[in-house]
This record gives C-alpha cells, structure tokens and sequence, in this order.
C-alpha cells in the first residue's frame, strides 16, 4: 500500500504520541534514557518546540502517514560546522513492515540535503534490529564501522553498526 507521507513539526497535540513511544520498553533498549520520559516533560517540550535545529542542536519531526502519526523521527548531535547530524527513527507497531520508514528516511535526506544543506547523516543501529538495519540500508545508508558491546540488554551486551549516508 502506497502511503501518504510527510515530515511536519512537533505540535503541542503531539505530546501523547511522543510519551507513546518514549514508553514503549522496546524501545528502550536503543536509547541512552535510563528511565521513562514524563507526559509533563513531553508536554513542555511541544510546547517550547525549538524549529531552529542548529540552535538547538537537535530536531524532532513527526511522520504522518495518510494524515495519521505513523513515527517520529530525529535529528541530533547537529553539527553546524561539520554540516552533519546523527538520527533515530521511531515507526509505531501497526506501521511497521510497510516500507514507511525507509520512505520516512528518504524524506529525511531529502529535507536535510535541500532545507539544512547537511553533508553528512549518521545513525548506530544495533546489529540485532534487523527491521532498522534493512529500513536505512534501503534508505540508502551504508556501514561504515562498528561499536562492539555498544548497547546493554538485560542477556550483556550487543554490538551497533554505525551507518551513513552522504547527501
């Protein structure tokens, strides 16, 4: 099925989406947050939203599929110098396996390369999370190195491919 899809910013209604996938536990197991983000602090931040990615160093973008929130997707470790920035993509269960996310990426790229005339786009990627790794590799991110024991799971650690693209 051929989806609808765009990149919008983080509106204050947004909020409840954004504590949805910050709550999911696996999720959890690729993010450095050693506990659960608040709805208050979600709220708060939809509703100081920064649309200035170089000022703020990051940028979170929600992915609406048909007019439905489908994923989040972020921007950050933005270098301004170096014209470069890491990313993480956040697809809700029921929009999996659909292609969206390698779609989302691709309007990822393009909106970096034409909009913030970013070089370079970064991810790390657990070497397990085989849906992500074939989301970016058909995005057209390739790897270029990797980080051993990198992410901790409840069984030790797990190495991350760390992939790129170049815009």
């Amino acid at each position: 099925m051929n989806y609808n899809l765009k990149l919008r910013a983080v509106e204050p209604e947004d909020a409840r989406k954004m504590f949805e996938a910050e709550s999911d536990p696996d999720a959890w197991r690729y993010s450095d947050y050693i506990a659960p983000l608040s709805m208050e602090q979600l709220n708060r931040y939809a509703l100081t939203y920064d649309a200035d990615p170089f000022g703020a160093g990051q940028l979170r973008l929600i992915l609406e599929a048909d007019g439905e929130t489908a994923g989040i997707i972020d921007l950050f470790d933005i270098s301004a110098r170096h014209l470069r920035a890491d990313t993480g993509i956040y697809i809700f269960p029921h929009f999996r396996g659909k292609g969206i996310g390698t779609n989302a990426l691709r309007l990822l790229i393009e909106y970096c390369r034409d909009r913030l005339a970013l070089h370079q786009l970064t991810a790390t990627v657990s070497e397990l999370n085989d849906g992500a790794m074939r989301c970016y590799s058909k995005a057209g991110f390739i790897k270029s190195g990797s980080r051993p024991d990198w992410l901790r799971n409840s069984k030790g650690y797990e190495n991350a491919d760390i992939l790129h693209v170049v815009l």
